[in-house]
């Protein structure tokens, strides 16, 4: 081979291998730059912690503002931090002693802690200020059933029923009443009642099987 055709084979092999180590290096840079977006991810924040600082921070600013309190209440409830959260809606009571969203969420904290009792006390007051308040009234009627108080569901019932007759859970909540006092008769007609709004509800089905 002629020194000529050496000396062109080398003018070849070296810009050859100069875009080899390029593409090396490219790759190495991507590499990196992968590992780095995976173990380097910012942490993700808590939408709850975040509209949690943005309610205080309102609070703070504005104490009286009954909404924003509420807010901040309810936003801790979710939380469930029932104490924090019982004294914003202590709070707020303060400043509306009738505030409805306020005596039904402490009704409802003290249900599910059991405190029957004081349950029962917030949820009469909201339906002493709103007698169509389903929602408590299915509350209360929940917290009579936990005490086995058959006929006080039926009352509590009853009485808003009358003014709000479509309500499906107050019927099965006197379903079960009646259920459990052995009135079959009386049962079989509350998941009756219960089945002409939603044919195929559940309970009222199944509850319309053991009766039989």
């Amino acid at each position: 081979m002629s020194d000529l055709s050496v000396k062109q084979q080398g003018k070849v092999s070296i810009p050859i291998m100069i875009i080899i180590l390029v593409l090396l290096a490219a790759n190495i840079v991507m590499s990196i730059l992968t590992i780095r977006k995976y173990v380097a991810k910012e942490p993700t924040v808590d939408p709850q912690i975040v509209q949690l600082k943005n309610y205080m921070e309102k609070v703070n600013a504005n104490p009286t503002d009954i909404n924003n309190r509420l807010q901040l209440a309810y936003t801790l409830q979710m939380m469930n931090q029932y104490d924090k959260a019982r004294e914003q809606y202590t709070e707020v009571l303060k400043i509306e002693e009738g505030n409805l969203a306020a005596n039904y969420n402490l009704g409802v904290m003290a249900q599910a802690e059991k405190k029957y009792s004081e349950a029962e006390e917030y949820y009469k007051k909201v339906l002493s200020l709103k007698e169509n308040h389903v929602i408590a009234a299915i509350g209360l009627g929940e917290t009579y059933l936990a005490q086995e108080k058959y006929e006080d569901i039926i009352t509590v019932a009853d009485k808003v029923l009358e003014l709000e007759p479509g309500k499906t859970d107050l019927h099965l909540l006197k379903a079960r009443a009646y259920e459990q006092q052995g009135d079959t008769e009386k049962a079989r007609e509350q998941y009756n009642a219960v089945l002409k709004y939603i044919p195929d509800d559940t309970e009222a089905v199944e509850g319309l099987k053991r009766l039989k």
